[in-house]
């Protein structure tokens, strides 16, 4: 059966890994038990999971130049997944990130090197912009907050062809305010917070039914998702594990309920499904090993 098609908006970077016996102390040298250089971010982590899956996946980000270039887009190829670069023809160059990855309790602690102030041009309307990204209009689209001012007029249209509109809400990002207005759905970090606005979850949850957002969850780390569907509450429950690695269960947890969301599942049954995922992700090192295990158990 053939798979909906979705689109995901936002980052793209490569990610130098260090999983550590422990998070080192200051002043002080060590050797990390493992390490790996993969391709990474919000939105590029979500569109490889939903390609795992099997869906129909393209991305709107910004890769450009420079000595990592080439290995996102080198996954993008090996996933299947259509790229369309903001950053092509400018000065832009795929960012390099170091996570530390504690062996302890496989928190994960992000440096990302400064912003680059390289101006990316905006997408217009998708009947413009529909030849570049090849395929029909899709049937759900996440955004992870990264690029929204060059990608807002796109989305809006979308939204006019039926898709639905999906945000990563993993922290406040400028233009969130806009974009809440077109949103079909919103899965938000506790840490997201609204200028103005108290932190926690309950306030998340408020802000966006305030601006009409049907369906609204919170992710707690290892607690339960809050959600909140036309007034409605519920709460999923995450599984207690050991975490080997918590890097990237937030993005696979998006990609997931994407790729259930667009074959017409409910939204808590395709949260749940995708929590389910996210926390099979926790049990091995990196974003992708999760998709081998779950894979034998579809096939039991």
């Amino acid at each position: 059966m053939e798979t909906a098609q979705v689109l995901f908006i936002g980052r793209s970077t490569v990610d130098a890994l260090y999983w550590l016996e422990k998070m080192p102390e200051e002043n002080t040298k060590v050797f990390a038990r493992q390490f790996r250089i993969a391709a990474g971010g919000p939105a590029l982590n979500a569109a490889v999971t939903h390609a795992l899956l099997g869906g129909q996946t393209a991305l709107v980000s910004a890769v450009g130049s420079g000595p990592w270039a080439a290995l996102v887009r080198g996954e993008m190829k090996d996933r299947g997944i259509r790229l369309l670069d903001l950053a092509a023809d400018t000065a832009y160059e795929t960012p390099l990130t170091a996570v530390l990855v504690d062996g302890a309790n496989g928190n994960r602690t992000i440096v990302n090197p400064p912003l680059q102030a390289v101006e990316l041009p905006r997408l217009r309307a998708w009947e413009r912009e529909s030849q570049k990204l090849e395929g029909g209009a899709p049937a759900v689209v996440l955004a992870d907050g990264f690029f929204l001012e060059e990608s807002l007029e796109l989305m809006a249209s979308l939204r006019e062809h039926g898709a639905a509109l999906c945000l990563d809400g993993g922290s406040w990002k400028p233009g969130t305010e806009e974009l809440a207005k077109l949103l079909t759905a919103a899965i938000c970090s506790e840490r997201f917070r609204a200028p103005g606005a108290e932190s926690g979850a309950e306030a998340a949850i408020a802000w966006f039914a305030e601006r009409g957002v049907p369906h609204i969850a919170v992710t707690r780390g290892g607690e339960s998702i809050l959600g909140w569907e036309r007034g409605r509450r519920f709460a999923i429950e995450i599984a207690s594990i050991p975490a080997v690695d918590t890097l990237g269960a937030g993005d696979v947890l998006h990609g997931a309920f994407c790729f259930f969301f667009a074959q017409g599942l409910g939204f808590e049954v395709s949260l749940q499904r995708a929590a389910e995922l996210a926390t099979l992700s926790c049990q091995s090192l990196g974003t992708q090993a999760w998709a081998e295990e779950y894979e034998k158990k579809a096939n039991l």
